[in-house]
C-alpha cells in the first residue's frame, strides 16, 4: 500500500493542454503584429523616398524648360510648382511634412547657372509604440541652366 502513495498522481493541470495555444498566441501576437506593421512602414518609407526623388527630378525638368522658354529661373516659382505637384495624386505627399528649398549656387560650369533643389520629407510613423525615431528623408540634386552664347 505504501508504494501506491509514493507515486505521483497526474493532476488535472498537467494533462490539460487546451489553453496552450492561447497562451502562445498571447505571447507571440504583439511581436508578430509589430513586425507586420514594421514591414508596411518600410514599404511606405521606400515609396516616400521614390516620391521625393522623382519630385526633385520633375522640378529640375520644370526649371530647365521654363529657362529655355525665356522665363527667369525664380526659386520661389520652382518651389511652388514642386509643392503643388508633390501633394497631388501622383506623389501623394503631405504638405505639412514636405520641405522644398531651391537655392542658387556658385556655378561649377562656365556659362551656366547652377541651382540646388533640396526636398525633405518627414514620413508618418505608424510604430509610435516602438522606441526610436525614423529618419527624415532628404534628397538633393543640382540643376544646370546653360546661358545663351
Amino acid at each position: 500500500m505504501s508504494s501506491i502513495l509514493k507515486q505521483p498522481r497526474p493532476g488535472r493541470f498537467t494533462r490539460d493542454e487546451r489553453g496552450g495555444v492561447l497562451v502562445e498566441f498571447a505571447l507571440l501576437a504583439p511581436l508578430f503584429f509589430t513586425l507586420l506593421i514594421g514591414v508596411l512602414q518600410i514599404g511606405m518609407q521606400i515609396q516616400n523616398w521614390n516620391a521625393i526623388r522623382n519630385l526633385a527630378s520633375d522640378g529640375a525638368r520644370f526649371a530647365v524648360v521654363e529657362y529655355q522658354r525665356g522665363h527667369a529661373s525664380q526659386a520661389d516659382l520652382i518651389s511652388t510648382w514642386m509643392r503643388s505637384r508633390g501633394v497631388g495624386s501622383r506623389y501623394n505627399l503631405n504638405t505639412d511634412r514636405l520641405g522644398i528649398t531651391v537655392t542658387s549656387q556658385t556655378s561649377r560650369i562656365t556659362d551656366a547657372l547652377e541651382m540646388q533643389i533640396k526636398v525633405t520629407y518627414d514620413a508618418p510613423d505608424y510604430l509610435a509604440f516602438v522606441p526610436g525615431n525614423l529618419l527624415q528623408l532628404t534628397y538633393k540634386r543640382p540643376v544646370f541652366l546653360l546661358k545663351d552664347a
